[in-house]
């Protein structure tokens, strides 16, 4: 559920970029309205930028994915020393189809691996000669280079296969993959709720490439979850595997499978399931290639063991728990140091998301990075949370520092000494630092800025400027966005935001919609470029103000802001959300009596408990794939969160919006996909049937086919254009 915010400020927030133009809005002299059309096909007004940076291995080049023509993209190489760009590959010129989006350097820099046509592909860098490696209906998935570059990894119908490249022969190194054995590959929770859909590959190559080790899930304990497919000659229905609290989850066991030797039996690790319900998705060798160190958790996710397990003699041991009273965020494996003494270690011990150092034996050596701010990464994306150089003298992370609001770069030695800020602009920075520790790749951008990539030097002077995307939006009539501090009802600073039309008048009296999502892990009020910018600007050019604020749960600000929502999802959110709306009431220009509010998903969610726990306070509200009580949601996220329905029935009870379905007042809207997989129609059926039961009007769009995330042209403008009318008729 956690992506499901990018789903507020693209698919919900799709959902405000059905405000087409009002007839008769005048645009100011030598401006452009947006138009629908524009906001959804928005690279004529901002062109899109330069994606999929990877260093090649050496340092000397920095490889990425440059959009070209419509539909088109290339893979170009930044060369250091030269200072000039070149084109690897153009797959529009070649007859293969081979994409680009996943495409990965050899260790050895001299290919590249890629992926099409449901096989994968080498590209020589050298001579651009593309050769396929594999042939067959079957989809090779998450494959990995061996550590020499010699051998690829990858699981095919959820088994586990080695390929060998000079020889070009590929070996099953696991025989009992099934729709509900998965070798090597995560299943739909924990890739959902455990790995953050940052990736699915759950198995790592040892440091001297001669054995894989991976993690085994068995979905047969999951129930079934039909999903029915009704766009065919004949209706389809599709299964899912999905756990919802309290009920079976995947049966966790780790292995490791010898690569040369067929005839060796994996060695494998049962942990005790009553103390252990989940292994972390992620896990890491020691440099001698003789231990895996792993993560176990209980179910409530409150307590995590730190393992590490010697195949070749079967000894495992505990290196140290850390327990927390809500909840453990962090799942990252522990980083080992040059030589294998030491590791590093992410934890919210304090408050706050550090790094701390411990001996290969489990004592703590030192907190490394300390602070009332904490280390963080772009949601969703399969980027470390930091970097060291090669010389372990430096490392090198993002963080919240000085401003929640804003991604910062930073440095600092591994003694905790010399921390030093490598970035000034007011912004957000990610961070990738090249082989030798000498440069950043930093893609800056912020809310009146997309994304820009540069160089620069590991001190944080400047170097080169990689790709500066043109835009358009100073041809264009936008309003302005403010970033203000709210207090909260207890003295709470919030941070928000609001987006005024472009004619704004103080004088005249507006309505506001309130764009939220509420959730945990998720922080939507950023200076940063978001592609829904433009969305919001339909919404403000529509003569409405676009507002957004983060309450108590929200990410960003340490683990005591987001646990604030423990065991009783809805109630503080919406407290913070109250105290914005009493903050915009007192606004000279905004109308209190046309209030509205949308969200998707968790967003969705929150719509719903606002308009059911607050009923007089919003006009009307838009809620998309909304979940409506948190029975119906899966096991991991629900239960982190909220335990299981048995230990805190008033909680579930207080937290639904089912329950409180008779207190609406408000017009709604709820729009739902038929074949969401994520948040299930299970949930917007129930509601309806609460509000049918209880006499209230509502409007329904059920979009066909369409899973959490609304996808295509039509689909999206379809939507928008029912939101708009919806919102026209109500505020």
């Amino acid at each position: 559920m956690k992506r499901a915010a990018r789903l507020l400020r693209g698919l919900l927030i799709l959902s405000s970029f059905w405000l087409q133009t009002q007839p008769g809005l005048p645009a100011p002299p030598g401006k452009k309205l947006l138009t629908l059309q524009e906001v959804i096909h928005s690279d004529s007004i901002v062109a899109p930028g330069i994606s999929g940076l990877r260093w090649r291995p050496g340092g000397k080049q920095l490889t990425y994915v440059r959009p070209g023509p419509p539909g088109a993209t290339r893979l170009c190489a930044y060369d250091l020393e030269r200072r000039t760009e070149t084109v690897l590959f153009d797959p529009s010129i070649r007859k293969e189809k081979v994409a680009l989006d996943s495409y990965q350097w050899s260790p050895r820099g001299d290919a590249i691996l890629l992926e099409g046509e449901n096989d994968l592909w080498l590209l020589e860098a050298q001579s651009g000669q593309l050769r396929r490696l594999t042939q067959d209906e079957d989809a090779e998935e998450v494959p990995a280079f061996s550590p020499a570059g010699d051998r690829i990894a990858f699981v095919k119908k959820h088994d586990l296969y080695v390929l060998d490249l000079e020889k070009g022969a590929a070996r099953r190194l696991t025989q009992d993959g099934s729709g509900t054995v998965y070798n090597g590959r995560l299943d739909w929770v924990y890739e959902e709720e455990l790995a953050d859909r940052s990736t699915a590959r759950a198995f790592e190559w040892s440091p001297d490439g001669k054995h894989l080790a991976y993690l085994r899930l068995d979905d047969g304990p999951v129930p079934e979850y039909p999903i029915t497919d009704y766009l065919g000659a004949h209706v389809r229905l599709v299964s899912e595997r999905f756990p919802q609290p309290g009920d079976s989850n995947p049966r966790a066991s780790l292995h490791v499978v010898a690569v040369e030797d067929a005839a060796a039996q994996p060695a494998r690790l049962t942990l005790d399931a009553q103390q252990v319900e989940y292994l972390g998705p992620a896990f890491a060798w020691t440099p001698d290639a003789t231990a895996l160190c792993f993560l176990a958790l209980n179910r409530a996710q409150t307590e995590i063991s730190v393992h590490r397990w010697e195949p070749g003699s079967g000894r495992d041991r505990v290196l140290f728990v850390e327990h927390d009273p809500y909840w453990v965020n962090s799942l990252e494996p522990p980083r080992f140091l040059e030589g294998g003494r030491e590791f590093l270690w992410v934890s919210e011990r304090d408050g706050w998301q550090h790094v701390y150092l411990y001996t290969a034996e489990g004592k703590l050596v030192r907190q490394i990075t300390r602070g009332a701010w904490m280390l963080d990464r772009p949601v969703f994306q399969d980027a470390p949370l930091f970097q060291l150089d090669p010389q372990e003298k430096w490392l090198y992370f993002a963080a919240t520092h000085p401003d929640p609001r804003e991604r910062q770069l930073y440095r600092v030695h591994l003694d905790g000494s010399g921390l030093e800020r490598i970035t000034s602009e007011a912004g957000s920075h990610t961070l990738d630092l090249s082989p030798d520790g000498r440069l950043l790749a930093d893609r800056f951008s912020s809310p009146d800025t997309p994304p820009v990539t540069r160089l620069i030097n590991s001190d944080g002077t400047p170097g080169a400027l990689l790709d500066n995307p043109t835009h358009h939006l100073d041809d264009y009539a936008l309003g302005r966005r403010e970033f203000l501090e709210v207090k909260a009802h207890d003295g709470a600073t919030l941070y928000a935001e609001l987006l005024k039309p472009p004619d704004f008048d103080p004088t005249r009296k507006y309505p506001v919609i309130v764009d939220v999502y509420g959730g945990p892990h998720v922080q939507l009020v950023q200076k940063h470029w978001e592609g829904a910018a433009l969305f919001e600007q339909l919404l403000a050019q529509n003569g409405f103000l676009v507002w957004t604020l983060d309450g108590r749960g929200s990410w960003g600000r340490g683990h005591a802001w987001e646990s604030a929502i423990f065991e009783n999802m809805g109630k503080h959110e919406l407290e913070d959300q109250l105290a914005g709306v009493d903050y915009l009431k007192s606004l000279p220009y905004v109308d209190g009596a046309r209030l509205g509010i949308r969200g998707w998903s968790y967003g969705g969610y929150m719509t719903l408990y606002a308009l059911t726990h607050a009923p007089d306070v919003f006009k009307c509200g838009a809620a998309g794939a909304p979940v409506t009580d948190w029975k119906f949601y899966d096991s991991i996220y629900t239960e982190r969160y909220m335990r299981m329905a048995s230990e805190n029935p008033e909680g579930y009870k207080s937290a639904s919006p089912l329950e409180a379905a008779t207190n609406l007042r408000a017009r709604l809207l709820i729009i739902h996909g038929t074949s969401d997989d994520n948040v299930h129609l299970q949930n917007t059926i129930n509601f309806l049937d609460a509000l049918i039961r209880a006499g209230k009007p509502y409007e329904f769009h059920l979009q066909p086919g369409q899973k959490h995330g609304f996808q295509g042209d039509i689909p999206r403008s379809y939507v928008d254009q029912r939101i708009l009318d919806f919102f026209r008729s109500n505020l």
